[in-house]
Formats: C-alpha cells, structure tokens, sequence
C-alpha cells in the first residue's frame, strides 16, 4: 500500500509540472514568464485621474476626477462640497464658459488645472419655477384623482339604478335627486382645481364624465315617474262629430187685408162715401232657415 500511494503522489507532482510549464514561455531573450494567450482581449487603457483646483467665492476646492469626465459630473461633485445645486453652476475654465456635456480632456482640462465655480442667477430662477410648475401640476394631479375615487362610488350606484328602471322597477326618488347633488358637488370641485398640460385634460375627462352621469339620472327620474307596466296614460278620443241635421222651418205669411176709406168732396149737399176695399196678398214666400244641432 505505501508503495501504491508513493507512485500517485509522483504522478500528481509530474502533471503539475507539466500544467505549470504549459502556463509558461521563454521570450526571445531567455525569460520565462507567463504564456499569454492570443484570443485574450488587450488589457484597457488605465484612465488617469487628474487634481483640479476650484475656486468657489474666496475658498478653493481640490477635487479628484477621471481626465474623460465631463463637466457635468465636476458639477456633481462641486455640488457635494458647496452644496450649490448642479444646474445653477457656471464653470468657467481659460475665461471661457464650459457647457456640461464637454468632456474635461476634449476642453484641455489637465491635472492642477484651476476653475471658478459660479452661481448663475438666472438658470437658479428657472429652475425654481419649474419646480414650483412641477408641484402645482403635481397637486392638481392628486386632486383630481381624489375626485375620480369619489366619483366612481358614485357611479356604481347611478349604474344599480339604471339597471333596476330598465327592467321595469321603480326607485326612489330621493334617492335620484340625492346622487344629482352628490355629482353637482364634484363638479364643483373639479372647476376649482387649477390644472395646466395633462393635468388640465384629465380634469376634462371627468367633467365630461360627471356630466353624463347626471343626464343618465335625469333619464333615470323621467322613466321612474312613467305609468308602470301596460298602463298607458289614456288619450281623449277625439269625439266623432255628431252628424248635422238640418231642420227646416218654413215660415208662410198670411194674406194682409187692407181697407181704405176714400172720402170725396164733389158735392158739399150730398156727402158720399165710398169704401174700397184691397185685399193685398203677399206672395207667398217661404223662408228656410238651416239649424245645427249639436
């Protein structure tokens, strides 16, 4: 057994020997080293990093950077140690402003290279603005998605009243005119939210939807207040006029007898009178007059 254990134990040793040497060269000039292999990628470039002095007001700033960065990220770290926001910085470098999308090697930014650090105003202005911008949309945004909860509760229930009128049902009243003040309210509110961009688009969209839940209810109270089932509200028959019938009076006027006593003067001795009688007759005419009976 001892002998059994000696021979493996050389054998290991021999492999090892030989993977060793397999891992190693002889260069040209009688040097072992390591083998490098020609499918491995070249080793990277070691990006040196550079000291920059910057000055800020009266105190300077010794900062340590990658020479490839921009100037954007020396803001960044500028910012750390004057507590000066990113984007209201100037860099100025060779009196010249530096955009903070430059890289610091491309503008001929070394190591011990100066800077001075400012504060710009106006891009100080601009960004609280928009800031302010950004916070106002943000509460508006915030309102009317409160509302929009408050409303879709609401229209659950304009939902369960439809359903039960459009199959014959009847609800309660109080309840109708109950939810139309309910969604007036919201309405209310969503006109004295103060929203701009996508903010004041969404406050559309649910004005228009508030608005459609009260005509659904208005459609709501029409149908409750209808006669229920096949009772339909009786119409007046128009009465078929009554044929006329024409009666006919017939009015006959009876002969008028006139008498005339004539008187005459031929003779103042004998008086003489003579009567004459006329019978005057009429012609007989007939009058018909048209009566309507109703």
């Amino acid at each position: 057994m001892p002998a059994r254990s000696s021979v493996g134990a050389t054998g290991a040793a021999v492999a090892a020997a030989e993977e060793k040497d397999a891992e190693l060269e002889v260069t040209p000039g009688g040097m072992v080293v390591q083998k490098r292999d020609p499918d491995a990628a070249p080793p990277a470039a070691v990006v040196p990093t550079i000291r920059l002095k910057v000055k800020h007001g009266s105190a300077y700033h010794e900062i340590y950077i990658s020479s490839q960065a921009t100037f954007g990220d020396l803001k960044k770290m500028v910012a750390e140690r004057v507590g000066m926001h990113p984007l209201d910085q100037r860099i100025i470098y060779k009196d010249k402003e530096r955009d903070s999308a430059a890289f610091l090697d491309t503008a001929g930014v070394k190591d011990r290279s100066k800077l001075v650090v400012e504060e710009d105003a106006t891009a100080k202005a601009k960004r609280l603005l928009e800031i302010r911008k950004n916070h106002k949309m943000e509460k508006a945004a915030k309102a009317i998605a409160a509302i929009a909860r408050d409303v879709d509760k609401l229209a659950s229930k304009v939902s369960a009243l439809e359903t039960i009128v459009n199959k014959g049902g009847r609800v309660v009243e109080e309840d109708v005119i109950r939810l139309i003040e309910l969604l007036m309210n919201e309405l209310i509110k969503l006109d004295s939210v103060v929203a701009d961009g996508d903010a004041k688009q969404q406050r559309r969209n649910q004005v228009n939807r508030v608005q459609a839940y009260v005509e659904t209810l208005d459609r709501i109270k029409i149908k409750n207040s209808a006669p229920k089932g096949n009772a339909q509200p009786k119409q007046q028959q128009n009465r078929e006029p009554k044929p006329q019938r024409r009666v006919q009076f017939q009015q006959q006027q009876q002969p008028v007898v006139v008498t005339t006593n004539w008187e005459t003067f031929d003779s103042l001795l004998i008086p003489s009178t003579s009567t004459a009688t006329i019978t005057v007759a009429p012609p007989a005419t007939t009058t018909r007059l048209d009566w309507e009976l109703f």
